[in-house]
């Protein structure tokens, strides 16, 4: 009998898992959050290269992005900053959260 192989994984599932998780924790996931969760030594999703993968994920449907403004209550400025979410009708998202 064959050793069984793990299966390749996709680094969209990561990121995917990682906005997902991140959303959960906060209203809104940014850019910025999503840099220094790749940036832990304990995250799976390489930090090199996560604009290029999260615009990626973003072309595909993955995920969802909007562009809201901010409010900072120390400068009392206004800050326009991309938010993302993970989109539940996608098949890659939707077989994600199946599987839990």
């Amino acid at each position: 009998m064959p050793a069984r192989r793990r299966p390749t994984s996709d680094p969209r599932v990561h990121l995917a898992r990682l906005v997902d998780r991140l959303s959960q924790r906060r209203q809104y996931v940014t850019f910025e959050d999503l840099e220094q969760a790749a940036a832990r030594p304990s995250s799976r999703l390489p930090a090199e290269g996560l604009a290029t993968r999260v615009n990626d994920a973003v072309a595909e449907s993955l995920l969802l992005k909007d562009l809201r403004t901010f409010f900072d209550r120390q400068t009392g400025g206004f800050t326009d900053r991309w938010v993302y979410r993970v989109n539940a009708r996608h098949p890659v998202i939707a077989e994600m959260l199946a599987d839990g």
